[in-house]
This record gives C-alpha cells, sequence and structure tokens, in this order.
C-alpha cells in the first residue's frame, strides 16, 4: 500500500512538470538569425545624413516632404545626424523588409511619433556597436484622438525588431513608447525608455533577448496584449538585465510570460511600504477580532476610492507564467508575481516585497527550485494548487504564509479584504521538497482542503493568537514523509489526519518565549529536529522520520545545539545543556491528536501534553 501511495504521488509529480511544461508549447518563442544579428550592409545602403530640419540623401527610396523623412521601398537606409522636427515615415510594400540603421542619430518630432512604420513586411531598426541615438516624439498629435492613431515614440503597424549593440534612448512625451501592432522583438541593444503610459508595448508579443533596459512607465513597463489569439500576447525574456518603474505593472502578458535566465529589478506604484501599514495594528473591515491581518490605507487614496482597474503587480499574465533561472527584485504595491493560470518557478532568486500577495497563482503554483525570499507580504504563496518540489523559500506574510483555495482571485490591493478572496472552498498543498521558512502574522499554512507532506523541510513561526493556527486545513492532512515544525497560538492548531513511514506530534507549550529553540530529543540524546521560532507560541506540531511508534522523546529547550542554521533548524544533531520540560511517549502514529484543534490551552506545568478538545474548530 505504501509503494502504491508513493508510486502515485511520483506519477502526479511527473504529470504536474510535464503539464506545466506544455504551456509554452504553443508559442513561437525563436529568434531568428536576423533578428540577433544585428549586421547591415554598408555598401549597399542608401546614407541619410540630418542637419537639423533638413538633410542630405544618397540613394533611392526616401525623400523628406513636407517634414517627413519618407522610406518607401525595401532596403538599408543609414542615418546619421540631427532631425529636428522630422518624422521618420516607413510607408513600403506589403512584402518589403526595411532596415534602418540609426548611427550617432538624434530624431525628435515635435506633432507625431519620431518613427512611424505604416506599411512593411518588417522593420529592423539597427544600432550599431560603440553608437548612441535618439527618438523623441511630440507631446501633442495634429492628428484627431483615435484608437488606431499612432500613439508612440516609435510606431509600427507591423513587425518591429529592434537589434545591434549599440545605445538607443526612446522618449515618449505624449503617450507609449515603443508600440508595435505586431510583434516586438528587441535583441542585443542597451536600451533606454521614458513614457507617461507604457514603456514598451507588442500586441502579439514582446520578445527580449540580450538586452540591457532602463524603463520607466506611467502606467506597465511591458506589455503584450491580443486578447483574441490564444497563440500571441505574449512576453519572453532571455539573457536579459531589465530596470522597470512603472506606475501600473511591471510586465503585462495576456497568455503567456516566461523569462530564462534574465536579472530584473521592478518597482512598481510606489512601492510595497505604500500599500502596508504596521502589522496587526488594523482589523479589516466586518471582522470582530484584532490582531489579524493588519492591511489598511493604501497610500493616499482609501480601501473605497481606488478604481477597479488599477494594478501594480510586479510580473503578471493573464494566462500562465514559466521562469527559468536569473534574479528578481521586486517591490510591487500589488502581488510581486501573479497568473490568472499557472505559475511555474524551476530556477533563479527572487528578493520580494509585496503590498499584496508575494506570489499568486488562480492555478497550480509549481517551484522546483530557486532561492525565494519573500521579505514583506500580506500572504506569501498563494493558489489554488500550491506544490513545492525543490528550491529554498523564505517568507515573511502579514496574514497566511501559504494559501491554497480554489477559484479565481481578483487579488486587487485596493480592496484587499473584499478582492483579495478565493471564491470556493478547496485548495491543495504538497510539499515533497525544498526548504521553506514562514513568519507569519496570521496562519503559517493554510489550505482550504487537503495537505501532504512527503519530503523537505518546512519550517513555521505562525501568529501567537487564538485566531490563527500555524498549520491549518479544512480537508484532510497527510505526512509520508520530510521534516515539519511548527509552532504558534493553541486556540486553532490541527495536526495530521493521517501519517505513514514516521509519526507526528502535537503538543502544548507554557510560557514560550520568542527567540529561543526547542528541540525533540530521542533516547539516545541526539535530536531529531530543532527549531527557533521567532514568534511566541503555545503549541508546536512536528513530523520527523525520526518521530516513531513505540519511542519516548523529551522535549528540550534553549539547548546548545550542533549545526543549526540561521533558523535555528537541525536535525539529527548532538546538543548540550538546556532545559528538559516534559517527554512524550509515541503509542501511536498521531500522538497528542488527529486532525483536532486544542480547543484552549495546554495543561499546568509549563507542557500540556494533547489537544484539549476533539472533532473540527467550531465554524468552520
Amino acid at each position: 500500500m505504501k509503494r502504491f501511495a508513493l508510486l502515485l504521488l511520483m506519477m502526479l509529480l511527473v504529470t504536474s512538470f510535464t503539464a506545466q511544461a506544455e504551456n509554452t508549447n504553443s508559442f513561437d518563442l525563436s529568434f531568428t538569425e536576423r533578428e540577433l544579428s544585428g549586421s547591415w550592409d554598408s555598401a549597399a545602403a542608401v546614407t541619410i545624413v540630418g542637419t537639423g530640419a533638413s538633410c542630405t540623401i544618397t540613394g533611392r527610396g526616401a525623400k523628406l516632404e513636407n517634414g517627413r523623412l519618407i522610406l518607401s521601398r525595401e532596403g538599408v537606409y543609414h542615418l546619421s545626424g540631427e532631425f529636428s522636427g522630422i518624422q521618420i515615415l516607413i510607408s513600403a510594400g506589403e512584402k518589403d523588409k526595411v532596415q534602418l540603421v540609426l548611427d550617432q542619430a538624434d530624431v525628435a518630432c515635435s506633432d507625431g511619433p519620431a518613427l512611424l512604420a505604416e506599411s512593411a513586411d518588417k522593420v529592423f531598426l539597427t544600432i550599431p556597436e560603440n553608437t548612441v541615438s535618439t527618438l523623441t516624439d511630440g507631446a501633442a498629435r495634429a492628428e484627431a484622438a483615435a484608437e488606431s492613431a499612432p500613439d508612440g515614440a516609435i510606431f509600427s503597424r507591423t513587425d518591429l525588431c529592434i537589434n545591434g549593440q549599440g545605445a538607443l534612448t526612446v522618449t515618449g512625451q505624449y503617450k507609449h513608447g515603443i508600440v508595435s501592432k505586431d510583434d516586438l522583438v528587441i535583441a542585443g541593444v542597451a536600451l533606454t525608455v521614458n513614457a507617461p503610459s507604457t514603456a514598451l508595448d507588442g500586441k502579439d508579443c514582446v520578445m527580449l533577448n540580450g538586452v540591457s533596459a532602463a524603463l520607466t512607465a506611467g502606467t506597465n513597463g511591458i506589455r503584450a496584449d491580443n486578447t483574441d489569439d490564444p497563440a500571441r500576447g505574449y512576453v519572453y525574456l532571455l539573457d536579459s538585465t531589465l530596470t522597470i518603474t512603472a506606475g501600473g505593472d511591471g510586465v503585462q502578458a495576456e497568455t503567456l510570460l516566461r523569462a530564462d535566465n534574465t536579472v530584473m529589478t521592478v518597482t512598481t506604484g510606489d512601492g510595497s511600504e505604500s500599500q502596508q501599514t504596521t502589522a496587526n495594528t488594523l482589523e479589516p473591515p466586518g471582522r470582530g477580532f484584532g490582531g489579524f491581518g493588519g492591511w489598511g490605507a493604501w497610500g493616499d487614496q482609501s480601501i473605497e476610492e481606488a478604481a477597479d482597474d488599477e494594478s501594480w503587480k510586479g510580473l503578471k499574465s493573464a494566462g500562465s507564467m514559466v521562469l527559468n533561472g536569473g534574479a528578481f527584485v521586486i517591490d510591487s504595491a500589488d502581488d510581486c508575481l501573479h497568473a490568472n493560470g499557472d505559475l511555474t518557478i524551476t530556477d533563479g532568486c527572487f528578493t520580494l516585497s509585496s503590498g499584496d500577495d508575494g506570489i499568486h497563482a488562480d492555478g497550480h503554483l509549481l517551484i522546483s527550485g530557486g532561492d525565494i525570499r519573500i521579505i514583506r507580504s500580506f500572504e506569501g504563496l498563494e493558489a489554488s494548487k500550491l506544490e513545492i518540489t525543490g528550491g529554498s523559500i523564505d517568507i515573511v506574510a502579514s496574514d497566511d504564509g501559504l494559501n491554497a483555495a480554489g477559484g479565481a482571485d481578483g487579488s486587487a490591493s485596493a480592496d484587499r479584504w473584499g478582492r483579495g478572496r478565493f471564491s470556493s472552498m478547496s485548495g491543495e498543498i504538497i510539499i515533497s521538497g525544498g526548504y521553506i521558512h514562514i513568519n507569519a502574522a496570521g496562519d503559517g499554512i493554510d489550505s482550504n482542503n487537503t495537505i501532504l507532506v512527503s519530503g523537505g523541510v518546512t519550517l513555521v513561526s505562525g501568529a501567537a493568537n487564538s485566531a490563527n493556527a500555524a498549520f491549518d486545513y479544512d480537508g484532510e492532512a497527510t505526512v509520508t514523509g520530510g521534516i515539519l515544525f511548527a509552532a504558534g497560538g493553541s486556540g486553532m492548531v490541527q495536526s495530521f489526519t493521517a501519517a505513514e513511514n514516521q509519526g507526528c506530534m502535537l503538543f502544548g507549550i507554557n510560557g514560550s518565549k520568542a527567540g529561543v529553540n526547542i528541540a525533540i530529543v530521542n533516547s539516545e540524546n541526539q535530536v531529531v529536529a530543532a527549531y527557533t521560532p521567532e514568534n511566541s507560541y503555545s503549541a508546536v506540531v512536528v513530523t520527523a522520520p525520526g518521530l516513531q511508534v513505540g519511542s519516548t522523546y523529551a522535549v528540550v529547550m534553549d539547548a546548545s545545539i550542533e549545526g543549526v542554521d540561521a533558523h535555528g533548524f537541525a536535525a539529527d544533531a548532538a546538543y548540550t545543556g538546556g532545559t528538559s520540560i516534559g517527554s512524550i511517549e509515541m503509542t501511536t502514529l498521531l500522538q497528542g491528536g488527529s486532525g483536532h484543534s486544542m480547543g484552549g490551552g495546554p495543561g499546568g506545568g509549563g507542557f500540556g501534553g494533547g489537544p484539549g478538545g476533539s472533532g473540527r474548530r467550531p465554524g468552520r
């Protein structure tokens, strides 16, 4: 039976990884050789030298007419010098490929886009190595405002590729920075974009390869928003280094957001601190008990006044998200990472500070590797299905550390207490590997349905108050392996409902102190598991491979333990000193209760044996 359960678990894990990987198969994430090379044929190029409001043209296919430099045929156009009050207009055939080479060129248009590509098969904007060029549009538009009107400093109605090894600065004064109504591909360029709205906007896709970019945007840093084709509307970031400061979302994709080996520093809204008050100081609207949550007014705007469509997420996908390696430093007023579908993290270093959730997925959140530090959040990790198979995760949360619940979550910080909740009472948490540490002012681990622990190390320092629990679920909780050490309040704490291979103990403690280690010690005076909770606590749930039926274990506090890590964790370790506060005989694999609430404080003498009541806690 045990072998069958383990085989089933392995099959489920393989299926999970396969399903997540297939999320990217329908998208074209490839780059062509021409997109990556940034080369150009200087001998065949039309040469254009700007001298302010005029220019000198050598070659065929270009003309200056009424303040517009019109490029009308396929070919290479080499621009240098100053173009003041001039718009570059590409009006070529539908099968023509046009390459525009900016070589120490400064282009400024007073009443429209600096570069407007009205027609062509594809436009290449090449920035040669060791050159710096600029493009600036006007703050006003001559034509009447319309949905189809060009609204970027660079605006293309066809596929646009920006490549080369030089530096390009784009200043959008009217609305957007760079806009493509088809694909927007950028390779190799050192890019700076400033815009009052979106910095990079590609309707069908935005793809970056080897790009170094600094993006400052009034709304979104990067956006792909095709809602009509499930294989379009995606963002792909490869081997790039990006700094994004956005008034809205840092990156927004409609179908898929994928980043491979990319370094990102993202700030959205006014950062996480603008959306958070001191934890545990305010009660949420309509809640009758204190000491829960702590989210209050959002900057200068009250909860009721915030608009429904405002979003300040770091990385956001209306579909799925896949992050493979790199480094991410995100300080966001809303969720740092958010997917309306599935979200997968395979590797990478993450430092996340959120005014809402650290990482959120409406669907399946799968973490198989990486180093994730959530230093500020309302809830740390939240998903319908939350699965951790590897990696190192450190969470600080003002409410729940891990939360699993079914249904879609609006997850809009503008109304945290009404819109940040799931719509149904289902969800599952699966932990089969990794190292997880949680410091939560609410529930440490909270599933609206089931919890399965089969591996890894999970440490929880939950809230001390009776309204929360370090370990909490509504369905069933099963352990078959791994270590879990959860310390928190005693009023609503639960133990596992089923155990295989190893035991679990639930016990209460009087007079515990935050920052003092607690160890479970076997009859051979070896530490089975030890942990130093950061918050005071009155109940402890522990499971580890060393807990077996028929053995008696001492509970020792404030000992000197060999090999403890930064969180005071150690297993299979020697110790000296400390104070033994009691002993527990394992007469069953679920010592001290099976899924029960403690129902009140433990017994006297500083150490409580089992839970004080039976059955599910009231009101669940």
